[in-house]
């Protein structure tokens, strides 16, 4: 833990004086194979939101697909399932390099029930000063360009099927306030793509939505939601961070036959946290 975490924790640790710490029970959708026979894909699988939601279609009875950047890294988080497929790619599937292995069938965009575009980064700029043009290339070619170009492919793929398909976004809630920092610029454009394609392609049998996270514990939020305490507390309307777990069981309802006249949303999971 940096300097930095140190200070904010303990400021939390003051003001917070006399309040009990904040713990989550997480509710979750009882196992009942609502995703049976259907095959997901998930970008940024091997941790966080990605990871969880993964778990989750798993339980649900879907077959998994999770991608990312390193091999090494998705076979260690995918080593106790039994229902998974691993590819190691760029996210760009224009300009990919494919490594698969645990193969149970060949799977392509075709056969692919639903594609959830969750790889993500942020770098943490305070404000616009401290941008630099890497920086601002790094988020967007991760946050934007690659989920926009795996779209195009995965639609121009699944119209063509008769069966009905998913494509979900994992935005932020970020991306509903005036911001100067790439992460949410980019998750801004993201939203406004989930209703463009939404409009374009649900006739065509693809449901287009986004979830849109509160601040959630995971390894990309670290820097500044540290909870090796336990505590879960946090300066924001819920007064609590949440938990990648939450996250996967909403995600779970919008690939859901339940959810099927749901379209063009960005579902927020922060409890109202963006209406301030």
């Amino acid at each position: 833990m940096n300097i930095k975490n140190i200070l904010k924790k303990a400021a939390r640790f003051i003001l917070s004086a006399g309040q009990q710490p904040v713990h989550i029970e997480i509710g979750t959708i009882a196992p009942s194979e609502m995703l049976s026979g259907r095959k997901i894909v998930i970008t940024g699988g091997s941790r966080g939101i990605g990871f969880a939601t993964a778990q989750a279609c798993i339980k649900q009875g879907a077959d998994v697909l999770i991608a990312g950047r390193k091999e090494s890294t998705l076979q260690e988080s995918a080593k106790n399932w039994v229902l998974v497929l691993i590819i190691s790619c760029l996210m760009c599937p224009r300009r990919s390099r494919r490594k698969t292995s645990l193969p149970r069938q060949n799977l392509v965009w075709g056969g692919i029930d639903g594609l959830i575009c969750n790889a993500g980064l942020s770098l943490y700029e305070e404000s616009i000063g401290k941008v630099s043009p890497e920086q601002f290339d790094k988020q967007f070619n991760t946050n934007f360009r690659g989920a926009y170009f795996l779209a195009q492919a995965y639609v121009e793929e699944v119209t063509s099927s008769t069966k009905p398909s998913d494509l979900i976004f994992i935005s932020s809630e970020t991306a509903d306030h005036c911001v100067d920092i790439p992460y949410g610029l980019s998750k801004a454009a993201i939203n406004s793509l989930i209703g463009s394609l939404s409009r374009r392609f649900y006739r065509k049998g693809v449901r287009v939505n986004g979830v849109a996270p509160g601040v959630t514990a995971t390894d990309m939020t670290k820097e500044y939601a540290d909870v090796s305490d336990g505590d879960y507390s946090y300066e924001a309307a819920s007064g609590r961070l949440f938990l990648p777990e939450e996250v996967a069981e909403v995600v779970c309802f919008l690939l859901s036959s339940a959810s099927r006249c749901i379209s063009g949303e960005v579902i927020h999971v922060n409890a109202g946290n963006h209406l301030n």
